[in-house]
Protein backbone atom coordinates (compact mmCIF):
# COMPACT_ATOMS: atom_id res chain seq x y z
CA UNK A 1 0.00 0.00 0.00
CA UNK A 2 1.61 3.74 -0.74
CA UNK A 3 1.32 5.76 1.68
CA UNK A 4 -0.87 8.91 1.50
CA UNK A 5 0.50 12.02 -0.73
CA UNK A 6 0.66 15.02 0.96
CA UNK A 7 -1.55 17.90 0.70
CA UNK A 8 0.90 19.96 -1.07
CA UNK A 9 1.69 17.79 -3.95
CA UNK A 10 1.53 19.68 -7.82
CA UNK A 11 -0.36 19.13 -10.02
CA UNK A 12 2.69 17.79 -12.45
CA UNK A 13 3.06 15.17 -9.64
CA UNK A 14 -0.73 14.05 -9.71
CA UNK A 15 -1.28 13.74 -13.60
CA UNK A 16 1.02 11.11 -14.20
CA UNK A 17 -0.14 8.79 -11.33
CA UNK A 18 -4.01 9.60 -12.96
CA UNK A 19 -2.87 8.49 -15.97
CA UNK A 20 -0.99 5.33 -15.18
CA UNK A 21 -4.60 4.39 -13.39
CA UNK A 22 -6.42 5.22 -16.18
CA UNK A 23 -4.09 3.01 -18.41
CA UNK A 24 -4.42 0.02 -16.38
CA UNK A 25 -7.76 0.10 -15.73
CA UNK A 26 -8.62 0.75 -19.24
CA UNK A 27 -5.83 -1.66 -20.48
CA UNK A 28 -4.62 1.10 -23.52
CA UNK A 29 -3.07 4.69 -23.56
CA UNK A 30 -5.21 7.71 -22.70
CA UNK A 31 -5.05 10.57 -24.41
CA UNK A 32 -5.37 13.22 -21.09
CA UNK A 33 -7.09 16.09 -23.15
CA UNK A 34 -9.78 13.80 -24.00
CA UNK A 35 -13.26 12.70 -21.79
CA UNK A 36 -12.55 9.06 -21.07
CA UNK A 37 -15.87 8.00 -22.40
CA UNK A 38 -15.02 9.21 -25.20
CA UNK A 39 -12.04 6.58 -25.50
CA UNK A 40 -13.77 3.77 -24.89
CA UNK A 41 -14.18 3.79 -21.01
CA UNK A 42 -17.43 2.14 -19.27
CA UNK A 43 -19.39 3.64 -16.54
CA UNK A 44 -18.11 0.54 -14.52
CA UNK A 45 -14.17 1.41 -15.14
CA UNK A 46 -14.96 4.90 -14.03
CA UNK A 47 -16.03 3.90 -10.84
CA UNK A 48 -12.92 2.02 -10.85
CA UNK A 49 -10.86 4.96 -11.90
CA UNK A 50 -12.27 7.05 -9.45
CA UNK A 51 -12.02 4.63 -6.40
CA UNK A 52 -8.18 3.66 -7.26
CA UNK A 53 -7.61 8.16 -7.26
CA UNK A 54 -9.54 8.79 -3.76
CA UNK A 55 -7.58 5.29 -2.71
CA UNK A 56 -4.20 6.54 -3.73
CA UNK A 57 -4.65 9.80 -2.25
CA UNK A 58 -6.84 9.26 0.65
CA UNK A 59 -9.74 12.02 -0.84
CA UNK A 60 -13.32 11.32 -1.69
CA UNK A 61 -13.47 12.39 -5.07
CA UNK A 62 -16.58 14.45 -5.80
CA UNK A 63 -17.04 14.09 -9.39
CA UNK A 64 -20.02 15.93 -9.60
CA UNK A 65 -17.30 18.72 -10.24
CA UNK A 66 -16.05 17.89 -13.64
CA UNK A 67 -16.79 19.53 -16.84
CA UNK A 68 -15.42 15.87 -18.41
CA UNK A 69 -13.95 12.93 -17.56
CA UNK A 70 -10.35 13.33 -18.93
CA UNK A 71 -7.14 13.29 -16.94
CA UNK A 72 -6.18 16.81 -17.13
CA UNK A 73 -9.65 17.29 -15.15
CA UNK A 74 -9.24 14.67 -13.07
CA UNK A 75 -5.51 15.96 -12.16
CA UNK A 76 -6.95 19.68 -11.23
CA UNK A 77 -10.33 18.00 -9.44
CA UNK A 78 -7.91 16.03 -7.36
CA UNK A 79 -5.19 18.64 -6.68
CA UNK A 80 -7.86 21.48 -5.79
CA UNK A 81 -9.34 18.77 -3.05
CA UNK A 82 -5.32 17.96 -1.73
CA UNK A 83 -4.77 21.84 -1.57
CA UNK A 84 -8.07 22.27 0.64
CA UNK A 85 -7.52 19.92 3.31
CA UNK A 86 -5.96 20.85 6.51
CA UNK A 87 -2.41 19.79 6.91
CA UNK A 88 -1.62 17.03 9.29
CA UNK A 89 -0.86 17.80 12.86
Amino acid sequence: MTAPVRADVALTDIRPVIQEIMRAVLEHDVDPAVDVFDQGATSLAFIRIVAQIGERYSIAVDVGELQEASIDQLSELVAEQLNSQEPAT
